[in-house]
């Protein structure tokens, strides 16, 4: 399929190591680099960050399986299960919305 009169030509650089695997998944996945690289524009666009939202999922599943291990629900003095404490801090860990904004500046300030 052309898309001669929808699309414009664009050239950016990438390390060898991002176009080896794009060229990989692009194999594996019979999807052209073009329409990955497409897909990755319109994501960033979107407004999503699917990126800080699987890592939470991530974090998310590990304090739950915390919360079901029997020994995590042993209790310091202080009357704070060991899930909870750990849960806490693994909490501080997950992306916001400012740290994903702060991300990107620091990568475009990079550039």
């Amino acid at each position: 399929m052309t898309h001669f009169k929808t699309y414009r030509p664009y050239m950016a650089y990438l390390p060898q190591s991002d176009i080896d695997k794009l060229k990989e998944y692009s194999k594996a996945s019979k999807v052209s680099v073009s329409q990955l690289i497409r897909e990755g524009v319109s994501t960033r666009f979107a407004g999503e960050n699917l990126f800080a939202e699987g890592y939470n999922q991530g974090i998310n599943k590990c304090i739950a399986v915390i919360h079901e291990m029997k020994p995590a629900q042993m209790r310091f003095p202080s009357g704070a299960s060991f899930a909870e404490v750990i849960s806490d801090e693994l909490i501080k860990h997950m992306w916001r919305d400012a740290e994903v904004d702060d991300e990107s500046r620091n990568v475009k300030e990079s550039m």
